[in-house]
C-alpha cells in the first residue's frame, strides 16, 4: 500500500509541471519519476542455466528519491514473463526428454530497494553525473504458471493417450496451480498445500546511471530476484500415480502432471523426483531506465 502510494505520488506530481513554463528550479534533494524496459528470465528446475530462447520482455515504472549522493531510495512497480521448457536442454539430457515439461507465467512485481552509489551521484552534469551501484531490498510479486494443453488420442507409439473429454482443452494455455500436479491437497498427501501465488522476492544487482542533461537521467541494471518458492515452473518434489491426481482434479491434471507419454514414453513411476526442491527458484531483469526529477534538486534551470 505505501509503495502504491508513493507512485501515486509521483504521478500526480509529474502530472502536475506546467509544461507552458519557461524554467523550474529545484532545492534539495530530488525525487525521479520514469519508466523502464528491458528483459526477464528465470532459474529453476526447468532451466539448467539461463536459456537465451527463455528471454521475454518486461517493462514498468520507477520512483527515485535520492537520499544522500551515496544513497538513493527506490520504488518499482514491474511486470514481466517467465517461461522454460525441458526441449531447451534435452539434447543430453536423458531426463528432461523424457520429463517434457514447459511452462509460462506473468510476473508483476512492487518492490522497493536502496541503491548505494559508488562514486557519489550529483544531480547536475557538473557533480558527479555518473556512478555505478549496487542495490537490494524487498518485493511482493504475483505469478501463475501455466502450460500449452496439446490434444493427442494416441501416442507416437499407436497407444491411447488422451481421452475425448479433453479434446476441448487443445491447444489452451491451462493454470497448473489449481490442478495440484504434485499431490497437493489429495487424501494421501493432504499434508501438501496448494502453492501461493503471491510471495515475497530479495531483488539484489548491479547497474550504472548518468545525467545527460540538468532533468533527465538514464541507466542500466541487472537485477536477480531470490524467491522462497520452489514453483514458480509448477516443480518441485516427485511424480504422484495419475488415479491419485486424476481423482482429485481430473483427467487434465493427469495428463499435465507427467508429459512423458506425449513422446511415446511410459508414465514415470510412483515416487520418482519431478524436481529439486532443495533449491529454490529466481527470476531476474535485465533492463535500461530512464528517469526524470519531478520535486527537489540542487538549483537548476532548463528551458521546455
Amino acid at each position: 500500500m505505501r509503495t502504491a502510494k508513493i507512485f501515486l505520488f509521483c504521478t500526480l506530481s509529474l502530472l502536475m509541471v506546467p509544461l507552458q513554463a519557461q524554467k523550474k528550479l529545484f532545492k534539495g534533494k530530488p525525487i525521479e519519476f520514469g519508466g523502464t524496459i528491458g528483459v526477464s528470465n528465470y532459474m529453476g528446475d526447468l532451466a539448467k542455466a539461463v536459456a537465451v530462447q527463455e528471454f521475454n520482455p518486461m517493462g514498468g515504472l520507477i520512483c527515485r528519491f535520492n537520499l544522500s549522493d551515496w544513497v538513493t531510495l527506490r520504488g518499482n512497480a514491474l511486470f514481466g514473463q517467465i517461461s522454460g521448457d525441458d526441449k531447451n536442454f534435452a539434447d543430453n539430457d536423458a531426463f528432461r526428454k523424457q520429463r517434457n515439461l514447459n511452462f509460462k507465467s506473468n510476473i508483476v512485481e512492487f518492490g522497493g530497494t536502496v541503491e548505494w552509489n559508488f562514486k557519489g551521484f550529483g544531480e547536475t552534469q557538473n557533480a558527479n553525473p555518473r556512478s555505478p551501484f549496487l542495490f537490494a531490498g524487498v518485493a511482493v510479486f504475483k505469478f501463475n504458471p501455466k502450460t500449452q494443453f496439446k490434444y493427442m488420442p494416441t501416442d507416437p507409439n499407436g497407444v491411447a493417450l488422451h481421452g475425448t473429454d479433453l479434446q476441448k482443452y487443445d491447444n489452451q494455455w491451462i493454470e497448473l496451480q489449481p490442478l495440484g500436479t504434485e499431490g497437493q491437497e489429495t487424501t494421501k498427501y493432504n499434508d501438501r498445500r496448494r502453492y501461493a501465488l503471491t510471495q515475497i522476492s530479495i531483488p539484489i544487482g548491479m547497474g550504472y546511471k548518468q545525467q545527460f542533461n540538468g532533468v533527465w537521467a538514464w541507466g542500466v541494471e541487472l537485477g536477480v530476484r531470490k524467491t522462497f518458492t520452489d514453483y514458480l515452473d509448477d516443480i518441485s518434489l516427485d511424480y504422484v500415480d495419475n488415479q491419485i491426481v486424476g481423482g482429485n482434479s481430473g483427467s487434465l491434471a493427469a495428463a499435465l502432471k507427467d508429459r512423458g507419454p506425449e513422446l511415446g514414453y511410459q508414465n514415470f513411476d510412483n515416487g520418482l523426483g519431478r524436481g529439486n526442491s532443495a533449491n529454490k527458484d529466481w527470476y531476474m531483469f535485465l533492463n535500461f531506465t530512464i528517469t526524470r526529477k519531478i520535486v527537489g534538486g540542487k538549483t537548476i534551470c532548463f528551458q521546455f
